[in-house]
């Protein structure tokens, strides 16, 4: 059973950082209302970049934590939460979209012309995908994993309770000073 809860905490990291990443890119790809942008500079200037990253991070921690803490809540008291395992499948899976946006950006030589600023906050601009995510869903799992602890903590003990060690003792000399209550045998065993 042990084996079982770690691997689906990780392939539920694995997952979680899937879909956090599915859904950055797509409120990257929404955006906010052109007035906005019109204030704040354009889409394309740093105050309207950072904010937005910062605001995909936090949707993202939110979702990661909501996750995170379904996967890793204990049944039992001695059901611990794997958070290393879910944070391993999170790692597993950030590697694999930086692999696949080093190669798509290899694969397009318009990416090289983009300012930095877009290609590291910006959740549709690879290889990083928005540098911030990662923090944010690495922040939700461990948010998680503390929740999940004090859940584990708060469960009631399934194990039985040892009697004190004086108590014990005690039934140990109660019974030596009982008298037996076998006797002799009173028939010989047969020759």
């Amino acid at each position: 059973m042990k084996a079982a809860r770690r691997s689906v905490a990780f392939f539920s990291g694995l997952l979680l950082y899937c879909f956090c990443a599915g859904v950055a890119m797509k409120y990257a790809s929404m955006g906010l209302p052109r007035q906005i942008y019109i204030q704040l500079g354009g889409r394309n200037s740093l105050p309207v970049m950072l904010g937005e990253a910062v605001g995909t991070a936090v949707v993202l921690f939110l979702i990661a934590i909501a996750w995170g803490y379904f996967t890793l809540r204990p049944a039992r008291r001695r059901h611990r939460p794997y958070v290393a395992w879910m944070m391993s499948g999170v790692g597993v899976a950030w590697a694999g979209w930086l692999i696949f946006g080093a190669f798509s950006f290899a694969l397009k030589p318009r990416a090289y012309s983009a300012p930095l600023q877009s290609m590291l906050l910006s959740s549709n601009a690879a290889p990083l995908f928005g540098a911030l995510n990662i923090f944010g869903v690495i922040g939700g799992v461990w948010g998680a994993g503390l929740l999940a602890r004090r859940k584990q903590t708060s469960l009631p003990s399934t194990r039985s309770r040892r009697r004190p060690v004086d108590e014990l003792a005690m039934t140990e000399v109660e019974r030596d000073s009982t008298v037996s209550s076998l006797g002799p045998q009173s028939v010989a065993p047969p020759n």
